[in-house]
Order: C-alpha cells, then structure tokens, then sequence
C-alpha cells in the first residue's frame, strides 16, 4: 500500500495541474485615442490575478460600450471606472472640484496634453484664466491627422477636459461676456507645483 502512495505521489507531479483562476477584468483590444467612442470591437475580457486587478476594474463589457475614453489607452491595458468620461472622470482628484471642457484655439494643442497633465490656460484676448489645472481627458483630433484644416468639414476645434475649483469654470464660461464669440483658450504645458 505503501508502494503505491509513493508511485501516485509520483506520478501526480507530472500531470497537468489546474490553472490558477483570476478575476474578469475588461481589457482594451487594441490601441485607442482620447475621446474614442467604445464599442463591443474595441473590448476584450481576461483573467488577472485578484491580486493584480487595478481598483475600479470593470468585468462587463457591456457597462463600458458607448462610452467616451478621458485618455489614449494601449492593447491589453484594464478598463477602470476613471478611464472612461463620466463620473469617473473625476475619481481621485480633490474634493470641490469640477470637471470643465476648453476649447483650444489651434487642436494640434490637444496633442501636447495628456491627462494628468497640468497646464495654464490663456483666453484668445491673452488673459490669463487659469493656472496650474489638471487636463483630465484631450478631446479626439478630428479625421485625417492632427494638424489644423481649414476644410469645413473639419469640424469644431477640439479641446481638453481639467479639473478646477467652480469659480475657475465660471471664468472659462465667461471669459468673452459679450457672448459675441466663441471663446478658445492657448494651453501652457507646466511641471507639476510650479
């Protein structure tokens, strides 16, 4: 009896052992840019480890598609709630603040940004807005690149999404109080604290 322990104890070591399973966690199926647009396409579901699985992951495909993402992301990166515009667009950032959209006055701009960036912006008459905000999301450039185009149908300039105080949002509201013009606004990259 004995013996035969020790040949299953043996034997045991060389079959197939289960594979470990993980947590389902939404992954992006290939790279996308800022603003895009989610479909079923552009979402696949794998298994992380639990104890790899980013805070906010989210495991239904489904609670993701038609919505917007704050930033680019890459193939095989996890979705979280904070990826995504929304209410999660402002998960982890301070306590007061809103979520407001600028328009730039030149979209190539927006290619400089990244979210977490923190830039200040200057009013098209030169005055300066705001200082030291953090860009939450870049708005998609539109089709055909990322340089400015003077075809009509380019569309409006594109913008960035940043964080500010409520008062800050009111002045980028109403930077223009004629109401006459569309107002866009120059970005100045910082180093964060500066």
């Amino acid at each position: 009896m004995l013996f035969a322990v020790a040949v299953w104890m043996a034997m045991s070591a060389f079959l197939p052992q289960p594979t470990p399973r993980g947590v389902p966690v939404v992954v992006v199926a290939h790279d996308l840019m800022a603003g895009h647009v989610l479909t079923a396409g552009d979402l696949a579901v794998a298994d992380w480890p639990v104890d790899l699985s980013p805070e906010g992951a989210v495991a239904d495909p489904g609670a993701l598609v038609g919505r917007a993402l704050g930033a680019g992301m890459s193939a095989g990166e996890a979705m979280t709630t904070a990826r995504v515009r929304g209410p999660g667009l402002l998960t982890g950032v301070e306590n007061g603040l809103v979520a407001a959209h600028v328009r730039l006055a030149d979209p190539a701009m927006a290619a400089m940004a990244t979210s977490g960036d923190h830039v200040d912006l200057i009013s098209s008459t030169g005055m300066l807005v705001a200082t030291d905000v953090v860009v939450l999301a870049v708005d998609s450039l539109p089709a055909g690149g990322g340089a400015w185009s003077t075809a009509p149908a380019a569309g409006l300039p594109g913008g960035i999404i940043v964080a500010v105080a409520a008062d800050a949002a009111v002045r980028l509201a109403t930077v223009d109080p004629s109401g006459l013009s569309d107002s866009t606004f120059s970005l100045v990259m910082r180093t964060p604290g500066t």
